[in-house]
């Protein structure tokens, strides 16, 4: 296992930096030398204890439980992905709308939330079809091995399910990590053309205008006091991919942990919303998969900006105030996609933008609905490409 080939090479590296500091040398007497040895050995077993001992069962985790209002349905997709997905059909009575709407969460390993499904609730009532969907490996659908998640398998899934679906045409509204899976279906060939429209809010990771890697800041835990065990750490943050912790172990960890999960959620809402925030849902966050696929969609993006060229969208971009995502992330997407046509900029809101607080998605809805009725909008084209440079400096 990785955890013996991690404690041998610790030993190894400790044993052998004690050897050249204490052993031999003149100036340190061997009683202290013993003691020494004693004390550094001690603390090394204590580690590999500590950091192989399971944090939790490595059985499979109970599934969390269905809304109340929304059934949870599934797609057996061609890619082979078992997909939970919630359909909220056109309110009967209304014209019905020839475009669906398709939502992308965020994470990667996220998953559709209640103030997701109550926030698109109202295109319905408008005469929309609106399909959310947990994407694999998170929320209700199914588990793949650690070496089945990627970026590439997204963006697979997401092409057989507008297949199953079957319409001419989508509107595609991508919320962080999902904005950034919408860059790469809107810049597709094979995809474009089929998507009417698209809302990036708050997309994260991105490729800046001059070809490198921009990486969204994520929420800084730190300021929450959230404390991981070190065992944790290496299973989520340093070998997401491999075995050092298996998926279900980090899962059934973090789905007990619901204090832990809430704290990094409330980073997602202005500090001055904190204490009315909704409770996060149990046991629908992979962490693994959070590792896994970010550095993916950095070297997947690399040709973003020629893509982007021949394949424009129609499509707006939309920032909250209050959001832990750099803002080169979102505004280095606005360098590249000419097709962005308008820029809007929600004040008092943060990185989710319909968080069901004051009157947020209101504002949010009327600047979506003016955006797909081609009328103008309420709020200010902000910033637009000679904004940018200022926009950044005033909020460092």
């Amino acid at each position: 296992m990785l955890q013996g080939a991690v404690a041998a090479l610790g030993g190894i590296l400790i044993a052998g930096l004690t050897l050249i500091l204490f052993i031999g040398r003149s100036w340190v007497k061997p009683g202290v030398q013993r003691y020494v040895i004693i004390i550094i050995f001690g603390a090394f077993m204590v580690f590999v204890i500590h950091t192989s001992t399971p944090l939790a069962s490595n059985d499979n985790p109970k599934p969390a439980p269905d809304f109340s209002d929304v059934p949870t349905c599934f797609w057996n997709l061609k890619t082979g992905s078992h997909i939970a997905y919630y359909k909220i059909a056109a309110k009967p009575g209304i014209a019905k709308k020839t475009t669906p709407i398709i939502f992308l969460h965020g994470g990667p390993g996220a998953y559709v939330r209640k103030l997701d499904l109550d926030f698109f609730k109202t295109f319905a009532i408008d005469g929309y079809d609106v399909y959310l969907y947990d994407q694999v490996g998170s929320g209700r659908s199914g588990l793949l091995p650690k070496s089945g998640y990627s970026h590439l398998r997204n963006i697979l899934d997401f092409e057989a399910i507008v297949n199953v679906i079957n319409a001419k045409q989508y509107i595609v509204i991508g919320q962080s990590y999902g904005g950034s899976l919408l860059a790469d279906i809107a810049s597709d060939s094979r995809m474009a053309g089929r998507i009417y429209k698209a809302v990036y809010a708050e997309p994260g990771v991105t490729v800046s205008s001059a070809g490198t890697a921009t990486f969204t800041r994520s929420p800084n835990a730190l300021n929450e006091d959230v404390n991981l065990p070190l065992r944790a750490i290496i299973g989520i943050l340093i070998n997401p991919g491999g075995d050092f912790t298996s998926q279900n172990e980090i899962l059934n960890y973090m789905s007990n942990r619901q204090d832990l999960v809430q704290k990094l959620f409330i980073q997602s809402f202005p500090k001055d919303d904190r204490n009315s925030i909704p409770k996060v849902e149990p046991g629908l966050i992979n962490f693994s998969v959070i590792g896994i696929i970010p550095p993916q969609v950095a070297v997947y993006n690399k040709d973003l900006k020629t893509k982007f060229q021949h394949n424009k969208v129609r499509s707006m971009l939309m920032l909250g105030e209050s959001s832990y995502i750099e803002r080169n992330a979102p505004l280095d997407l606005l360098r590249i996609n000419p097709g962005i046509e308008r820029v809007q900029y929600f004040k008092n809101a943060g990185h989710i933008l319909w968080n069901g607080l004051h009157n947020n998605n209101v504002r949010v809805k009327n600047s979506i609905d003016e955006f797909l009725n081609d009328a103008p909008p309420a709020l200010p084209n902000y910033p637009t490409l000679k904004d940018i440079p200022e926009f950044i400096r005033s909020r460092k």
